[in-house]
């Protein structure tokens, strides 16, 4: 595995270089790649470990335009919790909370985000994403609850705004604006303003709508899901004061602080694990998972 992810890791940096090298000749174009590599994650895959969990599921898949996405079914009869890994992220990232969830009775799905995983496509976006969740549920039903890490957060949010009505919400080191990350890619690849405005122009054309829009605390302000936000203080990926800002914003939400779990470990801690597994348990009222209404289609 460890030879995969490397040979997958240098994979994406030939491309990304290549990307470059081609916009460096021809500068004309250096939004559009801009915005071509803004949309492709880095492809991982679960450990051994996390592998383990999820063969204890039911892999399924379904088609996403030209895509086949891969997700998990764990089927127990009782409430779903669907569980959406970040950016950069799979299936695997959430595995430590499919047994506690089971163990409680709780029905789960988790699934490979288009681009990630071992599921298809090399570009993805967080509209993207949203439908690929509410065609998801359209399969299997409409979750009870959702489980969300880091850019997962946003994506339930986005998919619950266009019509999906969950009950319970847990999101861990979630972020606030899609235009935080565009910042800081493009910040990170030192592409000058001029660059940063053409691509934002391209990418706001493509979705119909301002990126101002993709906000997480904006778009939860709407919506009546129960919120428990987990942000750990040391978060060099995804600052503290994005979740705090979350979790303000919403009407029914509660915040979680932590230290020393950064981003990644947050999700091994079993303090962590078991306060999240209670904030499910507690709103659980009824048998009733909730109806879809009027779930919007997102141009992607």
């Amino acid at each position: 595995m460890e030879s995969k992810i490397s040979t997958n890791v240098r994979s994406f940096s030939n491309h990304v270089q290549r990307k470059l090298d081609f916009a460096k000749r021809k500068p004309e174009f250096l939004a559009a790649v801009a915005e071509n590599l803004f949309f492709t994650p880095t492809r991982s895959f679960p450990s051994r470990k996390e592998k383990d969990v999820l063969a204890t599921g039911v892999e399924k898949t379904f088609r996403m335009g030209n895509r086949e996405i891969h997700y998990w079914h764990w089927d127990r009869g009782g409430e779903l919790v669907f569980l959406v890994h970040g950016w950069n992220g799979h299936s695997g990232n959430l595995s430590r909370f499919v047994e506690p969830l089971l163990a409680e009775g709780f029905s789960i799905v988790s699934f490979d985000l288009p681009g990630h995983g071992v599921s298809g496509g090399r570009h993805n976006s967080l509209p993207l994403s949203a439908q690929t969740l509410i065609q998801l549920t359209e399969i299997v039903g409409v979750p009870y609850a959702f489980l969300a890490h880091s850019f997962g957060g946003a994506i339930a949010t986005l998919a619950m705004e266009k019509g999906l009505e969950v009950k319970q919400a847990v999101y861990i080191s979630p972020p606030l604006r899609l235009e935080d990350f565009r910042y800081e890619f493009c910040n990170y690849m030192n592409f000058d303003f001029d660059t940063m405005e053409k691509m934002k122009a391209r990418i706001e054309k493509r979705f119909n709508f301002s990126l101002e829009y993709l906000n997480t605390a904006e778009l939860g302000k709407n919506l009546n899901t129960k919120l428990l936000v987990i942000h750990d203080k040391d978060d060099d990926e995804v600052p503290y004061s994005k979740g705090e800002k979350v979790a303000k914003s919403w009407k029914s939400a509660e915040l979680i602080s932590t230290e020393g779990l950064g981003h990644k470990m947050i999700l091994r801690s079993p303090d962590i694990i078991e306060k999240t597994i209670r904030f499910i348990k507690e709103g659980l009222v009824s048998s009733d998972s909730g109806v879809t209404k009027g779930v919007s289609v997102l141009r992607v």
